[in-house]
């Protein structure tokens, strides 16, 4: 299943949190692959959490989303910006971690900003990068992003997550 919520922050959480994350301040840090080790696509990354460990100090800007998206247990949070290609360039598929036990969970990517890249799934389904909008799914499915080619950066953010139902 793919949920496709728009306008998922209130206007004062959404402004609070793109005109933080879309500055010149933002930490970003230049991974060489984005899918697979060696694939040629480079993006820059931040990480606020991995293996369910806060690494940023910016992890309070995420607040919002633990009761929009009903999170239970953090698995990993990340932010990726890609930048404006000649064309739309589909990355690898993928899924964005693998959970012992094969347990399950959610993945959503939150659009910080507009433009024309997409998260395009297996099935052939597309959903565009639009401001405060998220897409929901199995995390499980396979997926990819495609870069923008209308403006100068992709920003987005990756939540890989249990629900809040399903956490205890």
């Amino acid at each position: 299943m793919i949920k496709v919520i728009d306008n998922l922050l209130d206007n004062t959480d959404f402004k609070k949190l793109s005109d933080f994350i879309l500055s010149k301040e933002f930490p970003w840090f230049f991974l060489e692959d984005k899918v697979h080790k060696g694939d040629g696509h480079f993006q820059m990354c931040h990480n606020f959490f991995l293996s369910g460990a806060p690494q940023s100090r910016f992890v309070k800007i995420l607040d919002p989303f633990i009761t929009k998206l009903n999170i239970g247990k953090v698995i990993r949070i990340k932010a990726n910006i890609t930048f404006k290609k000649e064309k739309n360039i589909e990355t690898g598929m993928h899924t964005d971690v693998k959970l012992k036990n094969n347990e399950k969970f959610k993945t959503a990517v939150y659009y910080c900003n507009n433009n024309n890249g997409s998260t395009l799934f297996e099935n052939g389904k597309r959903i565009y990068s639009k401001e405060n909008r998220a897409v929901i799914f199995d995390g499980d499915q396979l997926h990819c992003g495609v870069d923008c080619t209308d403006v100068s950066r992709r920003v987005v953010i990756n939540f890989n997550y249990i629900e809040k139902k399903d956490a205890w």
